[in-house]
């Protein structure tokens, strides 16, 4: 174990080592620096889930109040979800990040290592991205609620103070307010324990996407290495290229194993984010549904920092549904040009006994590996469309309620 730690210690996957090492869910780990940092993420969600629950049953008689707590109730939901499905599947975790180390110490050749390292790095690059995106928004999404609690406190109006939704939204992040605490005395210690909390419900969600992102993009990196070879497989012995023709077979014979090791690791991978992206992007689409009925009606009442601050949380929804179907669609991609490697492969040039193994590989990638959420809907540009046009939907029956 302490190899497979040091391996991930000093390759392109010491961020998502890290990452995964302060959210416990590192298996390498001891149970209870595991456990304990588990209670620590769960405590914190599950009592900003209860405030949250407390304070919408507080205000149910007042309906933009209520839309405006549902997007940040639901988003909770969906970090519970997660964190107990990564806790649940840890052993899953455990296994592709073996079959990583296994397949890194494996004989490949110097044109398979630059390929799949190459969209490794690609892969780091997107999730620097990705983290940095989260950051900028949230600290835009911060600076936002600051400005518009001292709107409340200092510039607050004979209107808008007899407002329920007023109150409601006053610029704390989360749905913490006055029908609960008095804000003019407990205002701070909310503010930094909304702050603390919404942090950590963050952090789970960087985790747990940057542990997908990075899976997917090592998994097209297997694919990129096995068309390699595929298309060489006449020609290819270890780093030179020679005319033999039973290396033709040793490779075909070498590439059907890597194509399942791929299948295998595609599958553990389904198995470990299913049940998880079903919940995700089955309340997203509420979510997206709310939001831009918050920016469009509730707006138009409460003012520019409100827009950007909903637009803010709204940005960040789209890109985290764009990127989970964004990989997916990688998975589809990248598997179905395996079978086209595999059909310009100077096939006509082999022994009988290579094409016949070429033939049945042909067989099993004609139809290419996906990602679903439930077993049921494939990650792909299709249901990230599927997606929008629900939420879009769900928006005008809010309008139609109002």
């Amino acid at each position: 174990m302490d190899d497979i730690d040091q391996f991930f210690q000093n390759s392109d996957y010491n961020t998502i080592r890290v990452l995964l090492s302060a959210a416990g869910l590192w298996p390498f780990h001891t149970r209870i620096r595991r456990y304990a940092i588990n209670l620590v993420i769960m405590l914190i969600i599950g009592c900003d889930f209860i405030f949250q629950l407390l304070d919408t049953i507080a205000i149910r008689h007042d309906f933009f109040a209520v839309i405006h707590s549902l997007p940040l109730i639901l988003g909770t939901i969906i970090i519970i979800n997660k964190t107990i499905c990564s806790i649940y599947n840890l052993p899953q975790i455990k296994i592709l990040l073996t079959m990583m180390y296994e397949y890194s110490i494996s004989l490949k050749s110097d044109e398979e290592i630059k390929l799949h390292n190459l969209r490794v790095q690609n892969g780091r690059k997107l999730c620097n991205a990705y983290m940095g995106f989260i950051v900028s928004h949230s600290i835009l999404y911060y600076i936002i609620s600051s400005l518009m609690i001292f709107y409340t406190k200092y510039i607050e109006t004979e209107e808008l103070s007899n407002n329920t939704l007023h109150d409601q939204i006053s610029g704390i992040p989360n749905s913490i307010n006055s029908t609960l605490v008095d804000e003019d005395t407990e205002s701070l210690p909310i503010f930094i324990y909304s702050i603390v909390s919404d942090c950590v419900i963050m952090f789970t969600i960087t985790v747990s996407d940057v542990l997908y992102v990075t899976m997917t993009e090592y998994c097209c990196g297997l694919f990129a290495a096995l068309r390699y070879r595929l298309e060489f497989a006449l020609e290819f012995d270890n780093d030179e290229l020679t005319m033999l023709d039973n290396k033709s077979y040793l490779n075909v014979v070498y590439s059907i194993r890597r194509h399942t090791e791929t299948i295998q690791f595609v599958t553990n991978l389904e198995a470990i984010f299913s049940s998880n992206l079903m919940v995700h992007v089955g309340l997203l689409v509420l979510i997206l549904a709310c939001l831009v009925y918050e920016v469009t009606v509730i707006g138009k009442v409460m003012g520019t920092n409100y827009i950007i601050q909903t637009i803010a949380y709204l940005n960040f929804i789209l890109l985290n549904i764009f990127f989970e179907n964004w990989q997916g669609q990688k998975i589809i991609d990248s598997s179905e040009k395996v079978f086209e490697s595999a059909y310009n492969a100077e096939w006509y040039s082999m022994p009988i006994a290579s094409r016949k193994l070429l033939i049945m590989l042909m067989m099993k990638t004609e139809k290419p590996l996906m990602l679903r959420m439930g077993k049921l809907v494939v990650l792909s540009y299709v249901t990230f469309n599927a997606v929008l046009r629900t939420s879009s939907s769900y928006f005008m029956l809010l309008q139609s309620l109002q």
